[in-house]
């Protein structure tokens, strides 16, 4: 008698496991971002201000940690999404574009490729950047933080949100 085994999938985001290679040259100095007890990263070079949790989860500042579940939207319900957002009292947040997600992007880990000291809430999946396709204008650059590699998705696809804004300090 055999079992077949079925795998279901659940409805709601489970912590990655994330896996870093010491032998793996990342290439990339994290010293200048800065995990604040607002809920933002501050990176110093860029002078960008990005939001620790994903869009949908919410800042605990007491355990430093995203709690709640983040939200899948569609590019342009992303796009409508953070203009409305007010978080660490900053308003003027958007999508990144795909350049700017690969500034925050560790090498030397996957699953996700993010450091979670600095975005605990950090997932595995794909998130949108506010680059659109040059000849697909149905499609925006996506990147998958299980590797921190772009790909291009159809923009009524719904995936995780990311926000950054520039800072004021």
């Amino acid at each position: 008698m055999k079992l077949i085994l079925v795998a279901l999938s659940l409805s709601f985001s489970v912590q990655a496991a994330q896996i870093c290679y010491d032998n793996i040259e990342v290439g990339v100095d994290f010293s200048h971002l800065t995990l604040n007890s607002d809920g933002t990263v501050l990176d110093s070079k860029t002078r960008l201000l990005w939001s620790a949790c994903l869009v949908g989860q919410t800042w605990d500042s007491s355990s430093k940690s995203c709690t709640g579940n983040p939200q899948q939207l569609t590019w342009a319900d992303a796009l409508l999404e953070s203009a409305r957002q007010d978080l660490g009292g900053y308003t003027s947040w958007r999508l990144p574009n795909a350049k700017e997600v690969q500034t925050i992007i560790n090498r030397g880990c996957v699953d996700p490729a993010l450091r979670l000291s600095l975005f605990p809430g950090a997932n595995s999946e794909n998130i949108w950047t506010g680059t659109t396709a040059a000849n697909e204008a149905n499609q925006a650059f996506a990147i998958a933080m299980y590797s921190g590699k772009n790909n291009l998705k159809t923009k009524n696809t719904p995936l995780y949100v990311r926000l950054v804004r520039f800072s004021d300090e």
